[in-house]
């Protein structure tokens, strides 16, 4: 293909919002009735849709679900527990917007607020919770900020709750996060898929009852997540993920005009990627024999990060894969990175994918060693690879 030619088709994909990787998948028949959505697929890493993935929005609420990220991470690197308690300062009991109605001077665990963020959006829960893992709110933004560059997110954050028009994120990055959030941390879940939370303040005689802001977990099959927004500056966000038949989905609606509308846009583009693509084990397109490790006690066999990949359904038999393997020496490691398998759809390339040895292969005794040696330098001399 000409050089002019390509240019042309990346520049009308680009103008169209859609993404060249997305059209190697299929091109559906629809878009989004809002300002942009996104549709991954978690077991594979595959975007499936995409309709302005790059525009940059203000994510609202869903700025929480990084919130929540990092509460979890420390949590997790033992600097927090889910029983340790926060002293409630005035500065939290003052922010407005949605509430958990927390009260000056109230003792709440860590766990509390974790609800109190995922189920009823309360932004007075969420600055709570960053003075109690943090000491200010500034520095909490800051660990929200170095965690959005670790993953490697062009994102942009200066509160914790969202209600900045300041912050900054687009669908795919909200896509992405939601894909590491949810992978370093299933447990997360237990929270965002809570229908309702009640939190009873010390001036009040029973709980105050709220439901979830996410009305796919009432409608929706599978749904277990995750977070809603809503700004004037932003329009309604929703970021939402479900499993069917085992596969896990996210889907990522920015800029609706009502929670209607972001819930009807969510549920398409996950009927669409339920209904419209099948998974592939990887696995089924590995090498099954074992390669030869020079030097080594025995062979290997091939394996890879990626366990399936999905492809439009009944069109399995349009993929093709290119093995790039790396000349074989023991010792192995057991993980170690050995070469590459290149994953074609229709004659466009779908994935690239490291190969890693499947097991650990030792050195094999002198003889052995010595005769492949000979056999090595041969075929660096002769130009002769295999």
């Amino acid at each position: 293909m000409k050089a002019s030619v390509l240019i042309t088709l990346v520049i009308l994909l680009l103008c169209l919002g859609v993404s060249p990787a997305v059209q190697g998948q299929t091109t559906p028949s629809f878009s989004v009735n809002a300002a942009a959505g996104v549709l991954l697929d978690v077991d594979s890493g595959q975007i499936l849709f995409a309709e302005n993935p790059a525009d940059v929005r203000v994510p609202a609420s869903l700025v929480k679900v990084m919130t929540m990220y990092i509460a979890l991470d420390q949590i997790q690197q033992g600097r927090a527990a889910l029983e340790d308690v926060s002293l409630v300062s005035e500065r939290a009991w003052r922010m407005g917007g949605s509430q958990m109605f927390l009260e000056i001077g109230e003792q709440i665990t860590i766990e509390e607020l974790l609800f109190g963020i995922s189920v009823v959006s309360g932004n007075d829960a969420t600055v709570a919770l960053a003075e109690a893992l943090a000491g200010t709110e500034s520095l909490y933004v800051r660990w929200m900020n170095d965690k959005a560059a670790e993953l490697g997110l062009d994102v942009h954050f200066v509160d914790v709750h969202g209600l900045s028009a300041e912050n900054r994120i687009t669908a795919e990055d909200m896509a992405w996060l939601a894909y590491h959030y949810i992978r370093e941390h299933p447990e997360a879940l237990d929270y965002h898929q809570r229908r309702s939370y009640g939190y009873q303040p010390r001036s009040q005689s029973s709980p105050i009852v709220q439901n979830n802001r996410n009305g796919l977990l009432w409608r929706y099959e599978g749904t277990d997540g995750l977070k809603t927004g809503y700004l004037s500056a932003a329009g309604y966000n929703l970021v939402a993920t479900a499993t069917q038949n085992g596969r896990r989905l996210i889907a990522v609606i920015l800029g609706a005009e009502n929670e209607r509308v972001r819930e009807n846009e969510a549920v398409n583009l996950l009927n669409y990627g339920f209904r419209s693509f099948e998974t592939v084990s990887t696995a089924e397109l590995l090498p099954a024999s074992i390669q030869r490790v020079y030097k080594g006690r025995e062979g290997v066999y091939l394996t890879t990060d990626v366990k399936s990949i999905v492809i439009p359904r009944g069109t399995a038999n349009a993929l093709q894969t290119h093995l790039l393997l790396d000349t074989l020496e023991a010792p192995l490691t057991q993980g170690q990175p050995v070469g590459t398998l290149s994953i074609s759809h229709d004659g466009r390339l779908l994935r690239e994918l490291p190969l890693r040895a499947a097991a650990s292969v030792e050195r094999a005794g002198f003889a052995r060693v010595a005769l492949d040696s000979a056999i090595l330098l041969f075929q660096r001399l002769t130009g002769i690879f295999q």
